[in-house]
């Protein structure tokens, strides 16, 4: 079964919203990076944002347990 979460009893695909969730979080942490001026010695932050990205996302979907609703009422 494809994991899905359930929206006043709409179901989504668990993707776009893992997917936005690690958006908001990659930014997060663009935000603190920016801060303590950690892309200075970043060669190509656009790739390094992308990267960190993908990373969180990856990590996010690997260790943090989406919830597989189902067909339960």
């Amino acid at each position: 079964m494809i994991p899905d979460y359930r929206i006043a009893d709409i179901f989504v695909a668990a993707a776009p919203i893992d997917g936005l969730i690690a958006l908001l979080v990659a930014l997060v942490l663009h935000r603190l990076l920016s801060f303590f001026n950690v892309y200075r010695w970043v060669w190509h932050p656009v790739l390094f944002d992308t990267a960190m990205f993908i990373v969180v996302w990856a990590a996010l979907i690997r260790f943090v347990p989406s919830p597989i609703i189902g067909m339960t009422p």
